[in-house]
């Protein structure tokens, strides 16, 4: 019967399956009149929110009831009273998307419902993309008795937060209440209740497939079974695929096609034909044109939206860049005055404002101190002011405490009409803006004064020829540090230095410019290590494995106008070394096959270089009586000894590192560090040694320099002020009148090298606290004392011992096995290039089944693959 039903919706039209579903958008339920909106729908493209709802005692469930089956983005319960379980709101729910996430992360929330005693969703099979929380729901039983793992659509990407609900030891068990339960029900190891197993697809074949399938199976041809078909092996003719489908088959994504209610990729003319509109920008297929799209009618009679980004823009914060999403060309003005210093807005600009090409008024950026340079606009070519300030001016920037920059590296911006106007940008150097002459078009005479100020422009900037270059060089390296040094500064400007700051970040490509992902207030992508004194050398700690990362270096000096002493490095790059990884996350196995565990894994959170390998070991656990007691209700969980669900690895942030602002009002990132230096360079000990002048320094007059007596016979007498020296009754012969000059030449030269020698001494003190640690080497051989170990700096090369499988395959089929035992079974991943380089190992127990239970197992799988089809 099924077979029929199915063979005839391949025959329907596209247009009749997709008017057949009652389409709903997103629906927020805050009372028990709002499951009007929602009872009746069966695909709701957008989110359901549940939340602040309060049901009375005697309300009828039959009004909770709806035929939802998928959400495409998530779905939120939260703080909801006299809800017992989700089974009222959605029994036939089967698939949540995830397409646009709550907080950008979650596709299922359940948080602080009083009431809640079930989950209760007995047809669900995926949750595609997103995280899930489960938190502070007191009564909440049921959720250890899910296999969150297969729920996932990407088990490498996404992560569940299951915590605060009620303690799994106070919760009935999938079986039923009487531990005296027979064969049948103990098979029964995940459950939405009490007799409500938890629905899994059964693939058609396991064991001789190729080895590409993975743990997804083939069918009886040994084709691979497609993991995005959620109900069936083959990705053709799917009745439910997890991303998209297109022409009745699983597709990851639409190509060359429009996307149809975040579900579906069909054609141009499919989608006119369900008199809905083709998109271009964005390739979708929408039953009415987006806010900034006109609709107009091509010349066959069709909708279409023209993408129409017309009128004055004002983007003050990020949802202000919503209407500009998708714009090449705008059609009148815009104003970027940025007034949150605290939002992370640069990445928003990069991807809203990236290509755009044109503007044909004018471009106003002011007050807006977020802003680094204007690169978020890297495809502009022109400015047409057609509309212009003051009907002067096409380009206006004022007042922008921390704008360095203009337009992106080799990009000039034509500006057609009208001329620019910048002032009060105090680190915007003055000929950088002199650089834009070229591009207006219309101004045959020179920038003026009174239109971009030489004084209050690039007044806190280094500019011109001040600007020195450091050419900082990796002098050592490991998996987690790196020690990097500078060329020495000169000996004259050593006295203007306060110290360096270093600006690092992850760089996969050798892309990077200075400004990307910029935030003058901190917010931006880099991450910031400043070093306090004349130190030319510095060590970066707390780094990630195996990582490239991109670096620049930039000096302090305590001037804050015009003349100052301050440098920039270029950007450069370095790659830090493999290490250990961590262990194998999420590990679980089941008993299908009385002599057989099938063992599942995520790779390592981190895998600190290229897995090359996973080991694989196991062993009979004898379990005591009182551990059968406590494991008995799940024979078949995993334990996830070394995945605690609260751990948290405390990588450093870029919005934590470096000075950080402690009101409103901090604009500059350096100028904490300037204050807590400046009394380091001002006040001194009192009891600080007087320090010994040389002899060469004491001189009265500069007669008395260029007398031309060696430095030994200067001598100072503190009652007068005259010097003795050696007399000779001789008079100076002609052939000696040059000495004077070439001795002084002699003792300048001499003082200035030793004060060179001071300042360079001065700039590599403590060489010894910049030495990086490195891994001993693999000893020679394997049976070294502990004791040659220590002498030779050497470690010996652990043996691990187990089944070796490759490092893209995350299970292994553990075979020969006896029946109805407990094994501990041990899961290592290896790293290439290191030295013992195997992770601890993380642990599983897990008990195989007898062979009475095992073709009751195979029965129990059947129905339910028939449970799903009808």
């Amino acid at each position: 019967m099924w077979r029929s039903l199915f063979g005839l919706l391949l025959l329907c039209p596209l247009a009749a399956i997709i008017r057949a579903e009652n389409i709903c958008r997103s629906i927020e339920v805050r009372k028990l009149s709002d499951f009007d909106q929602l009872r009746n729908c069966s695909l709701v493209v957008g989110h359901v929110s549940i939340a602040n709802l309060q049901l009375p005692g005697n309300v009828n469930l039959t009004q909770l009831q709806t035929n939802v089956t998928e959400i495409t983005d998530y779905l939120l319960i939260y703080h909801t009273t006299g809800l017992l379980t989700a089974e009222y709101i959605f029994p036939k729910l089967r698939l949540i998307r995830g397409r646009e996430l709550l907080f950008n992360q979650y596709s299922f929330v359940v948080y602080e419902n009083r009431n809640l005693r079930e989950l209760g969703l007995l047809q669900l099979l995926r949750i595609q993309n997103g995280k899930i929380r489960i938190e502070n729901n007191p009564t909440l039983c049921y959720v250890d008795t899910i296999d969150w793992v297969y729920l996932l659509g990407n088990s490498t990407t996404q992560h569940f937060s299951i915590r605060g609900n009620r303690s799994p030891n106070h919760c009935p068990l999938c079986n039923g209440l009487d531990a005296d339960y027979d064969y049948l029900h103990k098979n029964m190891a995940y459950c939405w209740r009490i007799l409500a197993p938890q629905l899994k697809l059964t693939r058609p074949k396991v064991e001789g497939c190729p080895a590409s399938c993975g743990r997804f199976g083939c069918d009886v041809n040994g084709t691979c079974c497609d993991h995005n078909c959620l109900t069936g092996c083959s990705s053709q003719n799917c009745t439910l695929c997890g991303n998209y489908q297109r022409n009745g088959r699983c597709v990851n994504q639409c190509i060359a096609s429009y996307e149809l209610n975040k579900r579906l990729c069909i054609g141009s003319k499919e989608c006119q034909q369900l008199n809905l509109i083709p998109l271009a920008q964005g390739l979708r297929c929408v039953d009415q044109c987006p806010k900034n799209h006109k609709p107009i009618i091509d010349a066959n009679g069709g909708k279409q939206c023209d993408l129409e980004c017309r009128g004055l823009y004002h983007v003050k914060r990020i949802e202000d860049l919503k209407p500009l999403r998708d714009c090449v060309s705008i059609q009148g003005s815009l104003i970027i005055e940025l007034v949150d210093i605290k939002e992370p807005i640069v990445k928003a600009l990069e991807q809203a404002l990236g290509n755009i090409k044109e503007i044909t008024g004018y471009l106003k950026v002011i007050h807006s101190t977020p802003l680094m340079s204007l690169t978020f606009l890297s495809n502009l070519d022109t400015i047409r002011g057609d509309e212009l300030i003051e009907t002067k001016y096409a380009l206006y920037v004022v007042n922008n405490y921390h704008l360095e920059h203009i337009w992106p590296t080799n990009r000039q911006v034509a500006i057609q009409h009208g001329t620019i106007f910048f002032h009060l940008n105090p680190r915007l150097c003055y000929e950088k803006i002199l650089n834009l002459q070229p591009a207006l078009k219309s101004l045959k005479t020179e920038i003026s004064v009174a239109d971009v100020s030489p004084n209050s422009n690039g007044e806190r900037m280094i500019c011109g020829e001040d600007v020195s270059t450091l050419d900082p060089q990796i002098q050592d390296i490991n998996a987690t540090a790196v020690s990097i040094v500078l060329d020495f500064v000169k000996y004259e400007y050593v006295g203007n230095l306060i110290g360096y700051t270093y600006h690092y970040m992850e760089a996969p490509k050798r892309n990077i410019t200075m400004y990307d992902g910029r935030h003058g207030c901190g917010h931006d992508n880099w991450l910031m290590d400043v070093s306090i004194g004349k130190n030319r050398r510095h060590m970066i700690s707390n780094l990630k494995p195996y990582t490239q990362y991109a670096y620049f270096v930039k000096s302090m000096s305590p001037w804050d106008y015009h003349r100052q002493m301050e440098a920039y490095s270029k950007i450069q790059y370095f790659r830090t070394l493999p290490s250990k990884p961590s262990p194998p996350r999420r590990l679980y196995g089941i008993s299908e096959i009385h002599t057989q565990i099938m063992v599942h894994w995520w790779p390592p959170q981190r895998p600190n270089g290229n897995i090359t390998k996973y080991i694989i070991d196991y062993e009979l656990h004898n379990l005591t009586s009182e551990e059968n007691k406590t494991k008995s209700y799940g024979m078949e969980k995993p334990l996830f000894i070394n995945d605690p669900p609260n751990c948290e690895c405390n990588d450093q942030e870029p919005y934590y590192s470096g000075p950080q602002p402690e009101v409103e009002k901090y604009f500059n990132k350096t100028q904490t560090t300037y204050e807590e230096a400046l009394p380091n360079l001002i006040y001194v000990s009192r009891r600080r040694p007087p320090v010994k002048q040389d002899k060469f320094e004491k001189v009265v007059d500069f007669t008395d320099l260029i007398s031309g007596r060696p430095m030994s016979q200067v001598v100072e007498n503190p009652t007068t002020t005259t010097t003795t020296t050696t007399t000779t009754t001789e008079a100076p012969s002609s052939a000696n009148v040059t000495k004077p000059r070439e001795v002084t030449a002699e003792l300048y030269e001499i003082f200035r090298l030793q004060v060179e020698e001071r300042t360079r001494n001065i700039q590599d003190m403590d060489q010894e606290k910049f030495r990086i640690l490195h891994d001993p080497p693999k000893c020679h051989s394997s049976d070294v004392s502990v004791a040659n170990q220590l002498e030779q700096k050497c470690v010996v090369e652990e043996e691990i011992k187990g089944f070796v499988v490759p490092g893209n395959q995350q299970y292994y089929n553990m075979t020969n096995l006896l029946q109805n035992q407990y094994y501990r079974i041990y899961v290592r991943a290896c790293v290439d290039g290191v030295v013992n380089g195997c992770s601890n190992p993380a642990i599983l127990t897990v008990r195989t089944i007898s062979a009475e239970v095992e073709p009751i197992v195979a029965e129990n799988k059947r129905l339910q693959q028939m449970n799903k089809l009808f």
